[in-house]
């Protein structure tokens, strides 16, 4: 398994591995792509990117978190934010891959599983549902689940994806997983664990980087100026005092949603 030090640096390492991968077609377009790859992130706070190629947008990662923990479908206002969104509404403008809508039902009966059991293998959530197969063909989600082990009193998780896009997909996913890894951490503590934050595990069926971004990975592979940028929530963050439940719902132009994230910032970052 390969282990990395930061999102940069699996960023890079997978930006040179995708470089010489085989050309796939899959659903229209070229790709290239590895197959049933996973590594370890040593520190799941270490999730910043200041690679300048990539052109990270640091506040639409902690928009599109906060929409997951609203738990929300909806893709009015995030779809503002980035396009895909909206391409792959239903009818009634909602996403299956807001994973908030399925982590949000299990949270509670997953951390009770770690709190009675420091040792337990059932603290699993699932993401990706037998009804998905036939509901909305333009959203697939890509993520299968979720696991938390209790380890020498750290909090690991592990996330299984079917598939991952490189440049989008991986980046943002990491992010956001990194950051409900923190959030259960603070909630196990807030009831007395006293644990440390664990690693982070992450597995892709297909790891892949499209036609239109091949210049961009090949330019990405070469980067070597990495840097610490630890993202870190506060201690008495939990789910409930987050209170985003109505984000996705009121009206609100571009600039008010970042306007709205930045203010949440002040309340849930270190």
């Amino acid at each position: 398994m390969n282990i990395f030090k930061s999102l940069e640096e699996i960023l890079v390492f997978y930006s040179n591995e995708l470089l010489e991968a085989p050309l796939v077609n899959s659903r229209g377009s070229t790709q290239k792509e590895v197959l049933f790859e996973s590594f370890m992130l040593l520190d799941p706070s270490n999730i910043t990117i200041d690679i300048p190629d990539r052109k990270f947008n640091e506040n639409y990662a902690y928009a599109e978190w906060l929409w997951y923990v609203s738990a929300n479908p909806s893709s009015n206002n995030i779809g503002k934010l980035a396009r895909i969104w909206r391409d792959i509404s239903d009818e009634y403008g909602n996403v299956e891959s807001n994973y908030g809508t399925y982590l949000k039902p299990q949270w509670e009966w997953v951390k009770n599983c770690l709190l009675e059991d420091r040792d337990t293998r059932r603290a699993t959530f699932v993401i990706n549902q037998p009804y998905h197969k036939f509901k909305n063909s333009a959203d697939y989600p890509c993520t299968q689940y979720v696991q938390f082990f209790i380890r020498n009193n750290k909090l690991h998780m592990g996330v299984s994806m079917r598939s991952n896009d490189l440049v989008f997909g991986l980046c943002n996913d990491i992010f956001t997983f990194s950051l409900f890894q923190q959030l259960m951490l603070n909630e196990l503590n807030q009831s007395g664990a006293n644990l440390e934050l664990g690693q982070y595990f992450h597995h892709a069926g297909s790891l892949h980087v499209y036609e239109r971004h091949f210049d961009m990975i090949e330019k990405i592979s070469s980067f070597k100026d990495f840097k610490e940028g630890n993202v870190r929530l506060r201690e008495e963050v939990n789910w409930k005092n987050l209170n985003v439940e109505r984000f996705p719902e009121i009206e609100k132009t571009k600039e008010e949603i970042y306007d709205f994230v930045d203010k949440k910032k002040l309340e849930f970052l270190k």
